[in-house]
């Protein structure tokens, strides 16, 4: 085997990147997206973790009539993409119709029985990594409520009463 074939001095740094990622993903990001579920929406939490080895997920939740919610991160070593997975009937699609921005089925294996939104942090701000940290987090937050929302404005998720 060529030495270009095996392991090289730099692998040991690909790896660390990506578990400091999958770190910063899993007890930073996630917690925020979370908290903001159950400060604003009706959401009970979902008792099953649906891991898979390209999947990072925390925790789930439960919308009332509606099905479960998750928000993952897929993460593999040359891609990071964010999602919102939502289960649907198929009574709930087809009351949805053809809709603009709506649900689409999710592309990742062991996750295509599920609907929601799906994007490659490039997809979500062309010129993300340019951002500082803060504001590449609070775009990424931006992402996940904007669908949040969505899911609120049709019918699909409880606000909270405020007062």
């Amino acid at each position: 085997m060529p030495p270009s074939d095996g392991l090289q001095i730099s692998d040991a740094a690909v790896v660390a990147r990506y578990l400091r990622l999958r770190n910063y993903f899993h007890d930073e990001l996630l917690p925020q997206i979370e908290h903001a579920l159950e400060q604003k929406y009706e959401v009970q939490p979902a008792r099953r973790i649906p891991l898979t080895l390209g999947s990072l997920v925390r925790n789930g939740f439960l919308r009332p009539r509606e099905g479960e919610l998750w928000p993952v991160v897929f993460l593999t070593p040359v891609n990071i993409s964010m999602a919102l997975a939502v289960q649907l009937t198929t009574e709930r699609l087809t009351a949805l119709g053809t809709v603009v921005n709506g649900p689409r089925p999710l592309r990742h294996r062991h996750w295509e029985d599920w609907w929601g939104w799906e994007a490659t942090l490039a997809e979500i701000h062309p010129r993300i990594f340019h951002l500082f940290a803060p504001e590449q987090e609070a775009v990424v937050l931006n992402w996940y409520n904007s669908h949040l929302e969505w899911l609120a404005r049709n019918g699909l998720l409880g606000r909270k009463k405020s007062g």
